[in-house]
Parts: C-alpha cells; sequence; structure tokens
C-alpha cells in the first residue's frame, strides 16, 4: 500500500492520530517531566553554587572586621565587589541603611573601643553616598531569624537570585558594636540567573525538538507497521467483501497473518464458501420455481380455458346433470331411472303466423330474446331445460335438496314466465309483435336420465325425462290457449292449497286411451270455479 493511499485510508488516518495522540500525551508528558526535574536540579545546583559563594564573601567581611578596621573592611569590600562574579555585594545595618558608607559604624567603634587618627584619616577618605535603605519581607526576616532568606528578583527585566545573609552580633563583637541587638549586619548577595536561565531554555527547545522528532519517527514507524499488519489486511478483506456483494461469490480474502485479523479473513472465507453453496442452491430452486410457475402458468391456462368451456357447455347443459358430474365425475347417476318429476311445456301460440310475419333472422331474434329472459326464472325454480324445438321449451323440474316442491316449483315458475311475457311485451312493443304462450304442466313417473341416439355420423347423448307424464304434459300444453297455464290432476293436487285452480273436467288428447282432468291456473283476480 503506497503512503498516499495510506494517508486516504479512513482507519489508517484513525490510526496515526491514535498513535500520534497516545506519544504526544505519553512521551510528551515524560519529556515535561524530564526537562522540569532538569530545571530544577539546574537552579538548585545555582542557588548551592551562590550559597557557597555568600557564604565566602560574607567569611571574608567578617574577618575583615574582627580586624576592628573598618577602612581594611572598606576595602575589602570593594576588592570582593571587583573580583566576585555576583552582580551586587551590600552590607546593611539592621536599621536598613547601608554601612561602610559613611562614619556612623566608624565612629561608634572609636567611641566604644578606640580607633587610631589614621584609620579615621582612611575611612574619612573613603565615604561615599549610601544606596537606598534596605526594606522588605526577606531582609525583616533574616533579622528576626538570624537564617540566610533568598528569592528570585526581576530587576530591569533581568532576574537574579538574591540572598540575605545575617551578620551575627557575636560577643567578641559586642565590645565595638555594642550588645543590644541580635544581628550587627545583613549582607545582601544578588547573583544573575540569566546565564542558567538562558542554558535551561536552551536545554527545553533542544528536548522538545528532540521529542517531536521521537514522536514523528515512532508515529511513521508505527503507522507503516499498522498499514501492513492491520490496515492493509482489512483493505484486502473490504474489496472482497464487495466483490461478494457485487455477486462475485467465487472472492476470497487473502490470509497472512495467523492472529486476529488472520481469523477474520479466514471466517470471511468460510462465510463466502457457505454462501456460494447457498447461492447455487437458491438458484437451484429458483430454477425450480420457475419450471413450476411456468407450469402452473401452463396449468392455469388450461384450466381457464376448461373454464371458459365450462361455461359454454353449461348454456347446454341442465342444472341438475352439472350437480351430478361435479358430485361424481363417473357420473353413473346418469344412467335412466324412474323419478318423480313435473314437466313443463311451453310454445309460443301462433308460431306459424309470426313466421309468416317476420323474416326468419327477426324471428330467430325474438324467440332468443324471450326464451332467454326465462332461462333465469327456470333456474331460480331449480328447473332444467330439456329441450328446445324452435318455439317450443321441455323443462323438467327434480326433486333438489332443500328447494320446494318440484310441483309446486314448476307452477310457480309458469306464472313467473307468463308475468315476464308480459313485461318484454311491453318492453319491446313496435319491435316485435307481441307474443302468448301455451303452457302445460304435468306430474308424475318418469325415466330421467342420458339417452345415446347412434347412427352413421356418429353418436350423440342427451339427457331428458321419458314416458306418460312427459307425453300428458306436451298434450296438455297443446290444449291451452295462449296466455293460460294447464296443470294435470297430480299436480293441481300438489299445489292446490298455494294456488287457484279451474276444473275443466275430463279431457280427452290424441293417442291416448283414458281422459284426463285438466285444472287451469288462474291469475290473481279472476275467481270463478274454484276447486
Amino acid at each position: 500500500m503506497t503512503w498516499a493511499a495510506f494517508l486516504r485510508s479512513r482507519l489508517a488516518a484513525k490510526v496515526v492520530l491514535m498513535i500520534v495522540a497516545v506519544l504526544v500525551v505519553g512521551f510528551g508528558t515524560s519529556t515535561i517531566v524530564t526537562i522540569e526535574r532538569e530545571h530544577a536540579l539546574l537552579l538548585e545546583q545555582e542557588k548551592l553554587a551562590a550559597r557557597r559563594l555568600t557564604a565566602t564573601l560574607v567569611a571574608s567581611i567578617e574577618g575583615a572586621m574582627l580586624q576592628e578596621r573598618p577602612d581594611v573592611t572598606r576595602t575589602v569590600l570593594q576588592e570582593l565587589r571587583a573580583a566576585s562574579p555576583v552582580e551586587s555585594l551590600a552590607v546593611y545595618r539592621a536599621n536598613g541603611t547601608e554601612a561602610f558608607t559613611d562614619l556612623a559604624t566608624a565612629l561608634e567603634v572609636d567611641r566604644n573601643a578606640g580607633l587610631a587618627k589614621e584609620v579615621l584619616d582612611n575611612i574619612r577618605r573613603m565615604v561615599r553616598p549610601a544606596g537606598q535603605p534596605m526594606t522588605g519581607p526577606l531582609f525583616e526576616r533574616a533579622l528576626a531569624t538570624i537564617q540566610t532568606q533568598e528569592s528570585f528578583e526581576r530587576v530591569d527585566g533581568r532576574t537574579f537570585l538574591a540572598l540575605y545573609h545575617p551578620i551575627p552580633n557575636q560577643e567578641k563583637c559586642q565590645g565595638c558594636h555594642g550588645g543590644d541587638h541580635k544581628v550587627r549586619a545583613v549582607v545582601r548577595v544578588a547573583t544573575s540567573m540569566e546565564p542558567v536561565l538562558a542554558e535551561m531554555r536552551r536545554q527545553r527547545w533542544q528536548q522538545i525538538l528532540i521529542g517531536a522528532v521521537t514522536i514523528v519517527a515512532a508515529a511513521a514507524v508505527l503507522s507503516v507497521a499498522m498499514g501492513r499488519i492491520v490496515v492493509r489486511p482489512i483493505q484486502s478483506l473490504a474489496a472482497a467483501a464487495r466483490r461478494v456483494g457485487g455477486g462475485d461469490f467465487e472472492a476470497r480474502a487473502a490470509v497472512a497473518s495467523h492472529d486476529e485479523v488472520g481469523e477474520l479473513s479466514r471466517a470471511f472465507n468460510d462465510m463466502t464458501a457457505r454462501l456460494t453453496s447457498a447461492h447455487g442452491d437458491l438458484e437451484a430452486k429458483n430454477r425450480e420455481l420457475a419450471s413450476a410457475l411456468h407450469d402452473l402458468q401452463e396449468s392455469r391456462q388450461r384450466l381457464a380455458l376448461l373454464e371458459q368451456l365450462k361455461g359454454e357447455l353449461s348454456k347446454f347443459v341442465p342444472e341438475s346433470v352439472k350437480r351430478l358430474l361435479e358430485q361424481n365425475p363417473d357420473a353413473t347417476e346418469l344412467e335412466k331411472r324412474s323419478v318423480e318429476v313435473s314437466v313443463l311445456f311451453l310454445d309460443i301460440a301462433g308460431y306459424t303466423r309470426l313466421s309468416e310475419q317476420l323474416e326468419p333472422r327477426r324471428l330467430n331474434q325474438l324467440v332468443q330474446t324471450y326464451f332467454s329472459s326465462f332461462l333465469e326464472i327456470i333456474q331460480q325454480h331449480h328447473g332444467d331445460v330439456s329441450e328446445t324445438a324452435g318455439d317450443g321449451l321441455m323443462v323438467i323440474f327434480q326433486p333438489a335438496p332443500g328447494a320446494a316442491d318440484h310441483a309446486l316449483n314448476a307452477a310457480r315458475a309458469a306464472f313467473a314466465i307468463r308475468q315476464r311475457t308480459v313485461t318484454l311485451n311491453e318492453e319491446y312493443g313496435g319491435v316485435f309483435p307481441a307474443v302468448q304462450l301455451h303452457m302445460g304442466i304435468n306430474t308424475g313417473e318418469a325415466f330421467v336420465g342420458a339417452t345415446k341416439l347412434g347412427g352413421g355420423a356418429g353418436q350423440r347423448w342427451t339427457f331428458t325425462a321419458s314416458g306418460t307424464t312427459t307425453n300428458m304434459a306436451a298434450r296438455i300444453a297443446a290444449f291451452a290457449t295462449g296466455g293460460d297455464v294447464m296443470v294435470g290432476p297430480t299436480t293441481a293436487e300438489r299445489i292446490r292449497h298455494q294456488f287457484v285452480l279451474e276444473a275443466l273436467g275430463e279431457q280427452r288428447f290424441k293417442n291416448v286411451s283414458q281422459p284426463m282432468p285438466v285444472f287451469r291456473l288462474i291469475p290473481p283476480g279472476v275467481y270463478e270455479k274454484i276447486l
């Protein structure tokens, strides 16, 4: 990994910042502590040197003072000021005035011990103006404690170490100075600290420079090491993860170590291998699912086609037949069997005359319009259209679970068809001639089921009811006049409690040996004869 790439890495930047921060805090703190210790040591050494120098100077001054020659003491002071490295050297009396500048001390010694005339003359020649009086807490403390006091002082922008060394008033000195005070004088020695401070500043900057170089070098070395050990493997792992995210499940991370990063790479490779296997399984499942979906779509298309065919065929198959087929596809129940049914025959009165008045297309349209409307009524009353013949319908009403008596259903359907015909005549008035129907109902046993018709052109199956009951229903319908609903005796007996009936007596019908009672259903509002 190049240095530019390393710097562009956010992880690398965080690592570098962390390393620099640790080095700055750790090594910087250590450097500062070391610098402070070295500075304190230098200052202590300088103080020790100043104390020794001060002790030497004070010893020289005390030695001169013990000679009881103030002139010699003054000379020693002058020589010490010129020869010693101190910046200032002065002796102050207990009252704060500078000693050895006037005749006060010489005259006191002369009064107490007597001085030679030439000594006084020498002192008078050495008289000079006294400096500023000495005051301050350090001077007062030196007088009070008879202990050397020291402090750093700033004068004209320069730093000095000032020592206040008291000279005790010893018993052997009291003959000249009197015994009313414990301290004869305080020697003030001021040593410049500028060389030491300059050396301290030089050492401080030197230490800071060394620390900075060390931090930069250590940060660079650690950063490169972190880049090789941590950042580069993680970047390689991230690149492999991006390839896997892009769909390349064969991508693998490089494993270059046995540490935690290497363990992470191995775990990633194991995960990718499992992901590859899972992806392969998923693709196989997807292919299976796609195949199943294709088969399902084809099945749905076939089912839709079958439903469409079923819908089309249902127009030609009676409802009872459809129910039987749904319950048992083998349809063994479709075989001919004797069942009590009610058969309704209806046809259009004056159909021959209508066929002469209307062209075939319009006549067919009239029949289709009226009969299509009748189908809804027939289905509502559980009837099945068995046969159609031009202008007529044959409807079979069988026993149905949960339905009313089939004879009652047939009668109700006949009245509803009669009422619907009136409504259609009003609706299509001016379009078609008014239509009247002959309707006859008969109830009794009949053979109901499938009938096979065969011939040279093939075979055809029909579902119908046959027998005397059916024939008599057709004869009764033919007997009815336009708009009438005629019923046989069994039907009349079954519906007598719900409908008003008119007895028409026994009637003879063609090809029927015995006469049969016939009844007419009376529409609401007409009550001439009631059975």
